[in-house]
C-alpha cells in the first residue's frame, strides 16, 4: 500500500494496521459552475437544485465496517437469490448494488415486479439506522463560490475541507485510508495528484503535513462493483445512500425521513452545522 500515490489504484483488502476507512461520494455536479457563471453574467436566477455540490465521507472503524457489510449481504440475499439479479439491460447476472438513484426510481433490481419494495425499504432503513460510523459532509454553494472570487477546482476545494474534518473526527495515533468511487482515469489522476500534494507537501491551514501523513496512509479509487459484477464495496454503497439525503437537506434546509434516519451519525450532532455538515462559502443564517 506504500505506492498508492503513483497512480489511481483499487484496493480490495487493507492491512491489519488500518484503524479507519473513509468512503467518499458526491452529489451535484461541480462542472455546473461554468453554467452558473454564465447565468450570473446574464442575471438569470439560479435554483437550489443546481447551486450545490456535495462531497460526503463515511468514516468506519474496521470492526464496525465488518458488521454492516454482513448485514447488507444478508439483506441482499433475502430479496434476491444469493444477492444476484438478472440485469436485462446488460444481459448478465449481477450482484445487487444499492444505488440511491435506482432505489428512489424503483429501477433495475428495485422494480416492484422483482421485490416487495415497501418491505425492502423498511428493512434497509432499519439497517442504515444501526450503521455505526461518523458522517462528515462538505457542500459548495457554487453561486457564492463564484461571487467571492474563488478560482480553485470545486471538487478539490470540497475534498480539502473534507480532509480537515476527517482529521478532526479521528483519534490521534490511528491510521486510516480513504476510498473514493472512481470517476474516470483523467479525473482520478488529477485528484490523486492534488491529494498527495496536500498530504505530503502543503498541508492545511491548521493541520501539518506530519499529522496528515501519520493519519492517512493511502488513497484509493474503486468502482462500486468488483470481480466483474460478482461483489460490491459496501462502504461505497453506504456513503451513496447517506450523501443524497444530506445533499437534499443542504439544498432545501429541510429534513426528510432519510435524513432523520442518519442525522445522529453526523459529527457534532445535534449541532452539526459547520461541523459535520459544512457549507462553503459560509451562508448567512436565514
Amino acid at each position: 500500500m506504500n505506492d498508492w500515490y503513483q497512480y489511481p489504484q483499487k484496493i480490495k483488502n487493507w492491512n491489519s494496521n488500518i484503524d479507519y476507512v473513509m468512503f467518499v461520494d458526491e452529489n451535484g455536479n461541480g462542472s455546473r459552475i461554468n453554467n452558473i457563471f454564465k447565468k450570473l453574467n446574464n442575471n438569470i436566477m439560479i435554483s437550489n437544485d443546481e447551486k450545490y455540490f456535495t462531497v460526503t465521507g463515511c468514516i468506519f472503524e474496521k470492526n464496525n465496517y465488518s458488521i454492516v457489510r454482513n448485514n447488507i449481504r444478508k439483506l441482499k440475499e433475502k430479496y434476491w437469490q444469493n444477492g444476484f439479479y438478472n440485469d436485462t439491460k446488460h444481459n448478465d447476472s449481477r450482484y445487487v448494488c444499492l444505488h440511491s438513484r435506482e432505489i428512489r426510481r424503483h429501477d433495475g433490481p428495485f422494480n416492484d415486479s422483482i421485490i416487495n419494495y415497501d418491505s425492502f425499504i423498511s428493512d434497509l432503513s432499519e439497517i442504515l439506522a444501526k450503521v455505526n460510523c461518523k458522517i462528515i459532509s462538505i457542500s459548495i454553494n457554487l453561486e457564492e463560490y463564484i461571487k467571492t472570487g474563488n478560482l480553485e477546482n470545486v471538487y478539490e476545494k470540497a475534498f480539502d475541507l473534507l480532509l480537515d474534518r476527517y482529521i478532526y473526527a479521528t483519534k490521534n495515533n490511528k491510521k486510516g485510508i480513504i476510498m473514493l468511487e472512481s470517476r474516470g482515469k483523467s479525473e482520478d489522476k488529477t485528484l490523486l495528484s492534488h491529494i498527495y500534494d496536500i498530504i505530503h507537501n502543503k498541508g492545511r491551514a491548521k493541520i501539518s503535513t506530519k499529522e496528515l501523513e501519520e493519519k492517512i496512509i493511502g488513497v484509493y479509487f474503486n468502482p462500486k462493483w468488483y470481480g466483474g459484477h460478482s461483489s460490491t464495496f459496501v462502504g461505497l454503497e453506504i456513503v451513496d445512500l447517506f450523501s443524497y439525503p444530506i445533499h437534499q437537506y443542504v439544498k432545501y434546509k429541510k429534513s426528510n425521513l432519510s435524513f432523520e434516519t442518519i442525522k445522529e451519525k453526523i459529527v457534532g450532532y445535534p449541532n452539526f452545522n459547520n461541523k459535520g455538515i459544512k457549507i462553503f462559502p459560509k451562508e448567512k443564517d436565514g
